[in-house]
This record gives structure tokens, sequence and C-alpha cells, in this order.
């Protein structure tokens, strides 16, 4: 059964049911088959998924090890997008000495992500 995003129906559970913007899959659906549709998902029914995770006693973010090869680029991430929001902060208080510091700092991080051809 592929749900219609604007339709809206009771569920088994008493609740509305929402339904995925992109794969039309339902909160009831993803339960029954125990896979979730798309990676929409995740954002559409991130309330429900909390519920349930918390309903097994788990809270909050992950906070285990990461692969070797991904802890590097999760920093790299963090640190963009930290650089990035600092970048907007000082342009909007019109701090444009910190400004010009973010910006430095951003093409640096940005560098070092390149590839051989020069593209991100």
């Amino acid at each position: 059964m592929t749900c219609h995003p604007e339709l809206v129906s009771e569920s088994q559970y008493g609740l509305y049911m929402k339904c995925c913007s992109v794969c039309g899959s339902t909160f009831d659906q993803i339960v029954k088959s125990q896979r979730i549709g798309c990676a929409e998902c995740y954002y559409t029914f991130a309330e429900e998924f909390r519920a349930t995770l918390e309903s097994y006693g788990i809270s909050g973010s992950y906070k285990g090890s990461l692969p070797k090869r991904l802890k590097g680029y999760r920093s790299t991430l963090v640190d963009r997008m930290t650089m990035q929001i600092k970048l907007e902060e000082a342009v909007a208080a019109e701090d444009y000495e910190k400004a010009a510091l973010y910006r430095d700092y951003l093409k640096v991080l940005n560098h070092g992500t390149e590839t051989k051809d020069g593209q991100q």
C-alpha cells in the first residue's frame, strides 16, 4: 500500500499516519517490514524512531567508534561546518577581520579534501 503524503488517516496505533514524501512509506509499514524505505524516511519519522529507541532504553546520539577511514572525515566535516557558521556570524556582525580568518581556515580545510583532478 502506497500512502499519499497529502492524505492523513488513523493508524493501528491511534496516531495520525505520516507518509514519506519520497517513497510513500508509512511508519506502520516500516515497523512491520523492519526496513526503512529511503533516506528521507529518517527525517520524516525522526520522532517516531527516537520514541522507539527510547522504549528500548536507547537515548541520545551515537557515541561509539567509527571506522578508521571515517574518523578524519567526520572531524573535518564538523570543523568545516563550525567555521562556516562562524564565518557567517562574523560577516553578519561586520567583523571582517575575523571573517577573513575563518575564510582562510575554510580554504585550508577545503584544500585538504580535493582530489587529484582538483574537484572535491
